[in-house]
């Protein structure tokens, strides 16, 4: 198993947002997590990337607890995190903005650049374009190709089709089941499209106001009338 949230509470100053959540991923896994808005699912991800106080609980990474890590630690041990909004760098180019992801590198990387530019390769065409100047579905894959150009084991993704049109939506979800498939890295994923999401999820986590409502495989949570009816519109 590579990560596992025991019993966590955590939030933002005296406010809980979490209220004891637990959730785990294994190794190759796409796992997301749907719920409605403010149910705590980007607040999950933030915790266990070390961005948001954790109170109560544990965060276990291979079994060892990464509650004392800071972010730029957790890169080091195989964690990347793609947040929601203003995850690039708009000033740079495209290869700039890969570069910042490798910066703490200590190996040749160029086979690393090769691999992002074959998993997107409309960036390697715009290799040399300000990130600024992307539409937001191909800055998505720029965020997404400075988290892998570290070789992440566990990717985490928050919201990563939010604010897109629909033909990127299915572009970059198809793009996660890749760089699943192709690289290995475990996924976990905070999702708006939640159907789209559980569908190509080996299992799934439904959150609201801030507890765990449901858990199953994607296909289960997509059958069940009462997750239906309650979280993914009937």
């Amino acid at each position: 198993m590579i990560l596992q949230v025991k019993d966590v509470v955590s939030g933002y100053g005296d406010m809980d947002i979490l209220h004891g959540i637990s959730i785990e991923v294994n190794q190759g896994e796409i796992v997301s997590i749907v719920g409605p808005n403010g149910s705590g699912k980007s607040t999950t991800l933030k915790t266990i990337f070390g961005l948001v106080n954790l109170k109560q609980g544990e965060v276990l990474y291979y079994g060892d607890s990464i509650n004392q890590n800071t972010p730029d630690q957790l890169v080091g041990l195989g964690l990347s995190f793609v947040p929601q909004s203003d995850n690039v760098f708009p000033s740079l180019t495209v290869h700039e903005n890969l570069e910042m992801g490798a910066f703490i590198s200590k190996t040749n990387k160029k086979y690393r650049f090769d691999l992002i530019y074959d998993l997107f390769p409309p960036l390697k065409e715009k290799r040399k374009t300000q990130a600024g100047n992307l539409s937001g579905g191909q800055r998505q894959m720029v965020a997404f190709g400075r988290a892998l150009i570290m070789e992440p084991e566990l990717l985490l993704l928050d919201e990563p089709t939010a604010g897109l049109s629909p033909l990127y939506i299915d572009m970059i979800l198809e793009k996660v089941a890749e760089i699943n498939k192709e690289t290995g890295v475990s996924v976990l994923m905070v999702e708006q499209n939640a159907k789209k999401a559980l569908k190509m999820s080996d299992r799934g986590y439904v959150l609201a106001a801030g507890q765990k409502k449901y858990e199953d495989t994607g296909q289960a949570l997509l059958n069940n009338e009462e997750v239906a009816q309650l979280f993914l519109g009937g």
